[in-house]
């Protein structure tokens, strides 16, 4: 069991660089010792905050453990749009990685609420929160979808992949192991708790639903927040319709103030657009590149035809 997962964290770091894997194999050193001894939650200094991470999972907890930082691109992306006394949704808030960049981002102003269906997520979520001094947050066990009710959930052996879309890029995490989740709505939560300024989410293909189900608030002149996601394209299809959601959005007003590319591959599809590079960001083994202004049919093919994206930023043209 140990071996396997010494196999698979350096097959993590091997395209970082010899100073980067020194770092990692020290630290990945000290985690498999501590695991030995029965540690399974570990507490590690991530960014600006503290975390316990789970010596158990092979996901977002083991990449924090080797490189203390994971998805930089997103990071600098939040400390562009972020900002003082915001209303934040984290929908997929996993274990607070992202939850506690945007409290720190905040500054001690506005409110964030957390949802996460999970459930060892959500555990170890709330116990991060307090870690850090913010147990009062809001935290929702279960998801943001186009419906109020339920619907079955696929666990994976990676804290960051469970799904509702069990098809595509990484489902051959999934354990088989599914579970019934509650399912609110982008206008219910702020029915509850204030209309959101921002929504960071990465579900896993869910965010079709998420803005579907917010596109009536949005109509009615109830709410236009911005959003901050990560794409999915091996879960968009004709019947799961991506392109046509966005569409929808644009309609009402919302553009494509920002991207990351997914990687080198992606920034030269963006460049071959007539795109100009930003900010070229390390992180995760590659290079992910920050451009800025998309015309939205370059955003359509971009996100559900040719992939090349990573994380993107919706807003209203007047926000």
């Amino acid at each position: 069991m140990i071996a396997g997962k010494l196999v698979s964290a350096f097959e993590t770091v091997r395209d970082r660089g010899p100073i980067i894997m020194l770092q990692a194999t020290g630290r990945l050193a000290r985690a498999t010792a501590e695991r030995m001894l029965g540690s399974r939650y570990l507490m590690r200094p991530i960014h600006d905050f503290q975390m316990y991470l789970d010596a158990n999972d092979r996901g977002l907890s083991r990449s924090l453990l080797l490189f203390r930082t994971r998805e930089v691109d997103h990071y600098v992306m939040l400390k562009r749009i972020v900002r003082h006394g915001m209303m934040i949704f984290d929908i997929g808030g996993n274990i607070g990685y992202y939850p506690l960049m945007e409290l720190r981002l905040l500054g001690g102003t506005g409110k964030l609420v957390v949802v996460e269906p999970s459930p060892d997520n959500v555990t170890l979520l709330r116990r991060n929160l307090e870690l850090n001094g913010y147990g009062d947050v809001p935290v929702i066990a279960g998801a943001v979808s186009d419906g109020v009710g339920g619907r079955e959930f696929f666990l994976s052996s990676q804290s960051n992949l469970g799904t509702f879309h069990p098809i595509g890029s990484g489902s051959e995490t999934l354990t088989g192991t599914t579970i019934e989740v509650a399912t609110y709505t982008v206008p219910g939560l702020a029915e509850r708790f204030g209309k959101p300024d921002l929504i960071r989410m990465d579900v896993e293909g869910h965010e079709v639903e998420v803005l579907n189900g917010m596109l009536d608030g949005v109509r009615k002149g109830d709410m236009a927040p911005m959003v901050i996601f990560e794409t999915h394209l091996s879960r968009y299809g004709p019947d799961h319709d991506m392109a046509r959601t966005l569409q929808a959005l644009f309609s009402l007003g919302y553009r494509v103030p920002l991207v990351s590319s997914s990687s080198d591959r992606g920034a030269e599809m963006l460049r071959s657009l007539g795109y100009k590079a930003e900010m070229r960001v390390a992180t995760d083994g590659i290079y992910r590149t920050l451009f800025s202004e998309i015309k939205t049919e370059d955003a359509i093919l971009l996100i559900c035809e040719s992939g090349g994206l990573r994380t993107v930023v919706l807003s209203r043209a007047d926000a």
